[in-house]
């Protein structure tokens, strides 16, 4: 389980991965419990992104 970064709720990735629910961002993958939530993200993903932190 994983979590959406848009709206926070806990999501299946395999369940997402099978519903076309995922957006890759800069090498990485993000998953969505719903079309609205991959939608937001794909319009603004520096927005939702985990940013690394310095050092890592």
């Amino acid at each position: 389980m994983t979590k959406d970064l848009v709206c926070g709720m806990q999501v299946d990735e395999q369940q997402a991965r099978s519903q076309g629910l995922t957006s890759e961002y800069q090498g990485r993958t993000y998953y969505f419990c719903s079309p609205g939530c991959k939608r937001q993200f794909d319009q603004h993903p520096e927005r939702y992104a985990e940013q690394p932190r310095d050092g890592r």
